[in-house]
């Protein structure tokens, strides 16, 4: 589970920017909005992050994306035969001033694992990791315990894996992360793999990207679907009215076949292949297979662009049912659609902005940030300028002059 991801000089987060997944313990609205662990602290389930076009909500999912793409692939057995390293390959500091793109990129997140706390980062350019740091807590006790930290000088290891783990010293290249190396080695300890684990347990997904709802239909039907899977899939299209009555999915010589099934007005079958549905259509498949997913296996999404071609009532749908299928799974996503900013649906803390200044630098920020009574009209406000994240249009003409 997210806890918190923090970053500095990615994209156009100039400044170090963070996303925190903790409830703000004096709101009381809407407690099953929340993850209430056993200890009584409670996250959050969903949020929603908004903005003005270009403020920087596809940055921070691609933020994420970025640091789970160095984690799972510094070290690997194909990126010495590649021109461009990893590294190179994920550097996208601020470009508007000249101090920021000579600077490092940091990430640092921090997760929950049964009874475990995982704080895990690194700081990095284009050819090297400058710093790293791995710390354990457990959350019964509240002890921390070191389990690594690296410098430009050296990398040292805790007590509870230094003997295991000093020996491959010699071994980790300037360019890779320890956590990378180490996961892929078969050692005693379940530190390394659990926080890669973590790490990847937050699947990030943007509809702004070409062909991701493609890549996600075909994923879920090669890969996820079986005729146990159909009838919740046909419910699920049935409680949508999107029309489709049955679909089959045949496989031959790997190649996928989808076919969907609606009744015409004379009350026969009609069959269509899925690639002649609408786009909404398909990108509502495509979204219920992830958030089935995640929902009922208690997983992370982050997902660009959630409410592109999809209906607000679909919207709100589909997190409800997250809501209900999910115990401690996240939802955090992006949208311009307003509807759903409502304090009947949203708590104050899952709501955040991304807002860009002139000097083209985005900032992160929570509606928790304002003193905002529970009774006002979240959505209205931010339409009014109240919490900034909105476009600041001047006046225009299509005529000469």
């Amino acid at each position: 589970m997210l806890v918190m991801f923090r970053f500095k000089n990615y994209g156009p987060f100039k400044n170090e920017a963070i996303f925190d997944m903790r409830a703000v313990s004096s709101y009381k609205e809407h407690p099953y909005n929340l993850i209430t662990r056993k200890d009584g602290n409670s996250f959050l389930k969903v949020v929603a992050i908004y903005g003005a076009n270009a403020s920087g909500k596809s940055s921070f999912v691609d933020a994420y994306r970025c640091f789970l793409k160095i984690v799972q692939d510094s070290f690997h057995k194909n990126n010495k035969d590649k021109e461009e390293s990893i590294l190179a390959q994920y550097h996208y500091p601020f470009f508007f001033d000249e101090e920021s793109y000579e600077a490092d990129t940091e990430f640092e997140a921090v997760y929950h694992l049964e009874d475990n706390e995982y704080r895990y980062g690194f700081i990095y350019n284009d050819t090297c990791i400058k710093f790293e740091w791995l710390y354990k807590k457990s959350l019964p006790s509240g002890r921390q315990s070191r389990i690594l930290e690296r410098s430009p000088e050296k990398i040292e290891f805790g007590a509870s894996v230094k003997k295991a783990c000093e020996k491959y010293l010699d071994d980790i290249d300037s360019d890779v992360l320890v956590l990378s190396f180490l996961s892929s080695l078969k050692l005693r300890s379940h530190l390394f793999t659990d926080t890669i684990y973590c790490i990847s347990d937050i699947l990030p997904l943007s509809f702004s990207c070409e062909g991701q709802a493609e890549i996600m239909l075909n994923r879920y039907f090669e890969k996820d679907f079986n005729e146990e899977e159909k009838p919740r899939l046909l419910s699920f299209l049935k409680a949508i009215d999107v029309g489709i009555r049955d679909i089959s999915v045949e496989k031959n010589k790997g190649k996928t076949v989808v076919t969907t099934y609606h009744v015409g007005e004379n009350g026969k079958l009609y069959n269509f292949p899925l690639e002649i549905e609408s786009d909404g259509t398909r990108r509502a498949i495509a979204i219920y297979s992830f958030i089935r997913i995640a929902a009922l296996n208690n997983k992370g999404l982050m997902i660009d662009e959630f409410n592109s071609q999809l209906h607000p009532l679909l919207q709100k749908y589909l997190i409800t049912l997250f809501y209900e299928e999910s115990d401690h799974g996240q939802l955090i996503y992006t949208t311009h659609d307003t509807t759903l900013l409502d304090k009947q649906f949203m708590r104050r803390d899952q709501i955040w902005f991304t807002s860009k200044d002139e000097a083209g630098r985005s900032s992160l920020y929570s509606l928790a940030e304002f003193k905002v009574r529970n009774d006002k009209s979240f959505g209205k406000d931010y339409l009014g300028g109240v919490y900034g994240g909105i476009p600041i249009l001047k006046q225009f003409s299509f005529k000469e002059g």
